[in-house]
């Protein structure tokens, strides 16, 4: 927390005193941040995590800014601390307009030939202005770098989700992950496939789940007309399988006939998979800006209609990097 005070005071302080000192400390502090705005068009406006679809199309203001600072106490020893806004204002839905606002810490050690470390991120977001999700998630990971061109990590994750309005809908979530990177071109492009397991236990049953995932990300940098860009294709597969419990009150199997209360509930098995498919190219204008064009489709299938739909979403950003 008291990362950018320490890094915007702590250059001017040694360099008063030397040169030589304020060469160490750069290499000891950095600090990096971003702004980024454009516009998109979304087929079908929807929020996910209430599987809430509006079965329309709009246009929205996108924005994301961020701060990150690196802390290099050691040579081996690695802090990072981010702090992240972002947001959607919709043209006609604005009860869908949305802002998160993402905190991060990250400590690693290399032990070599293993990189051992541990995260948080907290995010608070809103929904039409409202307060609507909290989401925390705490993890420990291990890292290594195999051959000079792959590297694994592995980690375990807790995470918790807390809804403003919709208590039913909160959950502890036990996750774990394996990501593997496979660099080739000199470094300039990687090829990422990565697994996801998650069982969410919610405070109501029929939101609990178990979630299967897999990310695969071909990301591939050159120089075009002298500045950098960056290519960036992506695929996601999702399959989440929840125990929804269907009570039927007017059903006489389900009622005692002394008391009139339930005595049986009826099942059934409901299934979300998600297929979504992404591409973007960053188009560097100078050391400072670039231009994105971005594009994406997923297909989410369900046997509960408010979760199976189509959805497109094509837009532009201008970015500034500082």
């Amino acid at each position: 927390m008291q990362l950018i005070p320490r890094i915007l005071t702590l250059p001017l302080a040694i360099g008063l005193a030397s040169p030589a000192l304020m060469v160490q400390a750069q290499e000891k502090a950095s600090a990096t941040g971003y702004l980024e705005g454009g516009y998109e068009h979304d087929s079908n406006v929807t929020v996910d995590e209430l599987n809430t679809s509006a079965d329309e199309s709009d246009q929205a203001w996108v924005f994301d800014a961020g701060l990150e600072g690196i802390l290099k106490p050691t040579e081996r020893l690695n802090v990072t601390l981010g702090y992240s806004l972002s947001g959607r204002r919709y043209q006609n839905l604005d009860e869908f307009d949305q802002n998160i606002h993402l905190l991060s810490a990250d400590v690693s050690y290399d032990f070599d030939p293993v990189t051992v470390g541990t995260s948080y991120h907290y995010s608070h977001a809103t929904l039409g202005s409202d307060p609507f999700l909290d989401f925390r998630r705490a993890s420990v990971y291990l890292g290594s770098l195999l051959a000079e061109d792959v590297y694994l990590r592995g980690s375990l994750q807790d995470k918790r989700k807390e809804f403003d309005d919709n208590d039913a809908r909160d959950a502890e979530i036990k996750g774990a992950s394996l990501d593997a990177f496979f660099f080739f071109n000199q470094a300039q492009s990687h090829f990422l496939i990565g697994l996801d397991g998650d069982r969410e236990d919610a405070e109501a049953k029929a939101y609990d789940n178990d979630l299967f995932r897999v990310r695969v990300a071909l990301v591939h940098r050159f120089t075009l007309a002298g500045e950098e860009n960056r290519l960036r294709f992506g695929w996601r597969y999702e399959d989440r399988e929840y125990e929804e419990v269907t009570v039927t009150s007017t059903d006489p199997v389900l009622t005692d006939p002394l008391t009139g209360d339930l005595t049986e509930r009826s099942s059934n098995e409901r299934a979300d998979k998600a297929r979504i498919l992404e591409a973007s190219w960053r188009i560097g204008l100078n050391e400072v800006f670039s231009v994105e064009p971005s594009v994406s489709w997923g297909q989410y299938t369900s046997n509960v209609d408010s979760a199976d739909y189509d959805k497109t979403v094509a837009g532009v950003t201008l970015r500034a990097d500082f």
